[in-house]
C-alpha cells in the first residue's frame, strides 16, 4: 500500500527515465554504438546473444540491445571510478548488479515484502472483521488495489521498460488516490450519500484523465510528481487531522497516526540518495524495506475502526459517528 504519505519517497524517483551524466558521456555512447554494431546489427549476432542468455534473462525479455546498454553502463562506471569521479547515474538510475535477470534485485525483494505484508494482513482482516461491518468492502477493495500496485512495483524493479514504468506509476497513484477517497468516505460516515457518490465519480474521472494525459504523448514526469504530491499531502494530513482529535476517546486511532508518521519518517531515506551498496541496495530500496512493516499497523487500525463502527451500527448515535 501507499497509505497516507508513504508515496512521498517514491515521488523523489519519478523522474527516473530522464537522461543522466552516465548515459550522456562519450564513454557510454561510444561503447554502446560499437557494441550494438558488433553484436546486434546482424541476425547471426543476435542469435549468438540469445543462445548465451540465462533463463532469467529470457523470461524478463532482455534483448541484445539491452545487453549492450547493461555492459556499457558498467564499463562507463568503471572508467568514472578509475578517474576518481563520482559514480554516475544512467537514465536517472544508479548502476545495479543484475541478478537472475532482475535489474534491481534488492528493490524487488523489498517490494515483495510489502506485497506479502498486504496479503497476510488482508487475510487477517477478513478473518477478524465481519463482512457486515461498515467500510468492510471499501477496505477490501483498498487492499486489492495495494496488492496490485506492489505486484507492478516488483515487475518494474525486476525489468524497467516504458510500459512497466507506467504501470508502476499508475498503480502507485491508484493507491494514493483511493486512500484519499476512503478518507472522504470515512469523514462522511453513514450520512452524505451524495458526497460519497460524487467522490467516486470525480475520482474515477480524474484517474482516467491522469492516465490519458500521461499516455497521449511524452510522459510528463513533472505533472505526475505535482499531482502525486498534491493528493499525497491531502491524504496524509487529512488522516492526521481526523485521527489526532480522536486519540483520547478512541485510542486505536494511534495505529493510524503511527502509520502516517512512520511513512513520513521513511521519506528521509530517499532524501539521502546514494550509490547502491554492493551495487544492489540504494536509498529507494531501503525505503521499500522501511515501509514493509507499516501495513501491520495500518490494518490494525482498519480492523479496530470497522469493529468500532459495527458496535455502534444499531445504536441511535450511529449516524453521528465518524
Amino acid at each position: 500500500m501507499m497509505w497516507p504519505l508513504q508515496t512521498f519517497g517514491a515521488l523523489l524517483m519519478l523522474g527516473s527515465a530522464q537522461a543522466s551524466k552516465g548515459d550522456h558521456s562519450n564513454e557510454y555512447n561510444g561503447c554502446y554504438h560499437i557494441c550494438h554494431f558488433n553484436n546486434c546489427s546482424s541476425n547471426m549476432g543476435v542469435a549468438a546473444y540469445e543462445s548465451s542468455q540465462s533463463l532469467g534473462e529470457k523470461i524478463l525479455l532482455w534483448s541484445c540491445d539491452d545487453e549492450c546498454k547493461y555492459y556499457c553502463m558498467w564499463r562507463t562506471t568503471q572508467i568514472f571510478i578509475d578517474k576518481g569521479l563520482d559514480v554516475p547515474q544512467f537514465f536517472g538510475k544508479w548502476p545495479f548488479a543484475r541478478m537472475l535477470g532482475m535489474q534491481e534485485p534488492a528493490a524487488v525483494l523489498f517490494s515483495i515484502f510489502n506485497l506479502l505484508a498486504h496479503i497476510v494482513n488482508l487475510r487477517w482482516f477478513r478473518q477478524t472483521v465481519p463482512s457486515s461491518a461498515p467500510l468492510y468492502k471499501i477496505w477490501l477493495l483498498h487492499a486489492v488495489i495495494c496488492i496490485n500496485a506492489w505486484v507492478w512495483s516488483v515487475v518494474f524493479h525486476a525489468r524497467d521498460t516504458p510500459w512497466t514504468e507506467r504501470l508502476d506509476y499508475f498503480c502507485a497513484f491508484s493507491m494514493v488516490l483511493f486512500s484519499l477517497f476512503a478518507l472522504i468516505i470515512r469523514l462522511s460516515g453513514p450520512r452524505l450519500v451524495f458526497l460519497k457518490e460524487l467522490a467516486a465519480v470525480v475520482g474515477v474521472a480524474f484517474f482516467s484523465y491522469h492516465i490519458w494525459y500521461l499516455t497521449k504523448g511524452r510522459f510528463d514526469y513533472g505533472y505526475n510528481m505535482m499531482v502525486n504530491v498534491f493528493v499525497g499531502v491531502l491524504n496524509g494530513f487529512g488522516w492526521l487531522a481526523w485521527a489526532v482529535p480522536r486519540l483520547k476517546t478512541r485510542p486505536y486511532v494511534r495505529w493510524c497516526i503511527f502509520t502516517v508518521v512512520g511513512a513520513m519518517a521513511s521519506m528521509l531515506l530517499e532524501l539521502g540518495d546514494f550509490p547502491p551498496l554492493f551495487w544492489a541496495v540504494d536509498a529507494h530500496a531501503m525505503w521499500h524495506l522501511a515501509t514493509a512493516p507499516l501495513p501491520f499497523l495500518w490494518y490494525r487500525f482498519l480492523e479496530s475502526d470497522c469493529l468500532y463502527l459495527l458496535q455502534r451500527k444499531s445504536g441511535p448515535e450511529y449516524k453521528k459517528q465518524i
